[in-house]
C-alpha cells in the first residue's frame, strides 16, 4: 500500500507540474493584459463593400490601388497602407495596427498614379491629389474607376485591462467617378465639332470632399458620322453646388451651339437621377434648322431617354 501511495503520489506531482506549465505558457500569450503592453498588438480588421441608397443589393466592386488610413480622434493619420488588390468579396479583410483610442478608417480606391499629382497629409481634411492638367485641360480618366468610403467610430480598449484586441468595421465604398456619353443629332457635314465639360472639381480632400481648385476642361474623343455627333467623358465627383457646364462648339468658326449647366440643367431635370446612385449618363440632343437658311438650333434634350427639354414648343 505504501509503494502506490508513492507511485500516487509521483503521478500527482506529474499532473501538478504539467497543470504548472501549462498555466505559465498560458499566462505568457497573456502577459500583456497585466504587464508587457509592447507585446499586445491592437488593430482594426476592415471589410470593404459597396451598396447605394437606391439599391437592396450588396456589391463587392474589382479595384485597384487599395489605400486606407486611420485617423485618431483628432483627425490625425496613425497608420496607413496601400495594396495592389483587385478583386473584393465578403471574406476580404485588411489589418491595420493602432494603439488605444477612438478612430476611423478612410478608404479610396483607383487613385494610380497615372492621371493625378498626389499630396500626402496627415490631415483628414488634407488634400488627397489633383487630377493633372495642361493649359487647364484634364488628363484623360477614360476607363477610371474611383471609389471612396468612410467607417463608423471604432474604440480600441486599453491592453492593461483587455490585452490584444483587434475591432472590425465595415467601410461602404462609393463611386465618385462618372461616364457621360453625349450624342448630338443633325449637325451639318462642315462642322469641326467639340465637346467639353468645365468644371472646378479636379482636387479632392481626403475626407472625400472637394477641394478649391482652378476651372478644368474635361476633354473627349468625338466621332462624327453622318450628322451624328458622339462624345464619352469621364468626370470627377458632381456635387449640387460646385458649377459644372457642358459646351458644345464648333471650331470652323468659333461659335457655341449649346452651353448649360450639367446639373442644374440637365442630368438633375430627370427625376430619376440621383447622384448618390447613378454614375452612367446620356445625353442626346436634337439639333435643327429653324429657317432652312443654315441658322441651327437646338430643338430637344434628353437625358437617359428622358425628355428634359422641348425648345420647340417652349419657344
Amino acid at each position: 500500500m505504501r509503494k502506490m501511495n508513492v507511485r500516487q503520489g509521483y503521478l500527482g506531482r506529474g499532473n501538478l507540474i504539467f497543470l504548472l506549465l501549462i498555466a505559465l505558457i498560458f499566462l505568457d500569450l497573456n502577459g500583456c493584459i497585466y504587464d508587457h503592453t509592447d507585446d499586445c498588438p491592437q488593430g482594426i480588421d476592415i471589410r470593404l463593400y459597396s451598396k447605394t441608397p437606391c439599391r437592396t443589393d450588396t456589391v463587392y466592386p474589382r479595384l485597384s490601388s487599395l489605400e486606407l488610413n486611420v485617423f485618431d480622434r483628432h483627425d490625425k493619420q496613425v497608420s496607413y497602407r496601400i495594396t495592389n488588390d483587385s478583386v473584393l468579396t465578403k471574406h476580404y479583410t485588411k489589418r491595420l495596427k493602432a494603439d488605444n483610442g477612438l478612430y476611423n478608417v478612410i478608404a479610396w480606391a483607383g487613385l494610380d498614379t497615372d492621371p493625378f499629382e498626389r499630396s500626402f497629409s496627415d490631415e483628414k481634411s488634407g488634400l488627397l491629389f489633383r487630377l493633372k492638367r495642361s493649359n487647364g485641360l484634364a488628363a484623360s480618366l477614360e476607363g477610371k474607376r474611383i471609389y471612396y468610403g468612410k467607417s463608423p467610430a471604432v474604440f480600441l480598449p486599453d491592453p492593461t485591462e483587455y490585452g490584444s484586441v483587434f475591432e472590425s468595421t465595415f467601410i461602404n465604398l462609393q463611386e465618385i467617378t462618372n461616364r457621360l456619353t453625349i450624342q448630338v443629332e443633325g449637325l451639318p457635314p462642315t462642322g469641326d465639332y467639340e465637346i467639353v465639360i468645365k468644371s472646378a472639381n479636379g482636387s479632392m480632400n481626403t475626407d472625400g470632399s472637394i477641394a478649391p481648385d482652378d476651372l478644368i476642361e474635361y476633354g473627349s474623343q468625338t466621332a462624327f458620322t453622318n450628322g451624328l455627333l458622339e462624345a464619352r467623358i469621364t468626370v470627377l465627383k458632381l456635387v449640387t453646388d460646385q458649377y459644372s457646364s457642358l459646351i458644345i462648339s464648333n471650331k470652323t468658326d468659333n461659335s457655341e451651339l449649346y452651353r448649360g449647366d450639367l446639373l442644374g440643367t440637365l442630368l438633375l431635370k430627370n427625376p430619376d437621377v440621383n447622384l448618390d446612385c447613378d454614375h452612367d449618363f446620356s445625353i442626346r440632343f436634337s439639333i435643327r434648322d429653324q429657317c432652312g437658311c443654315g441658322t441651327y438650333m437646338i430643338a430637344a434634350i434628353w437625358v437617359n431617354n428622358w425628355l428634359v427639354h422641348s425648345y420647340t414648343t417652349e419657344l
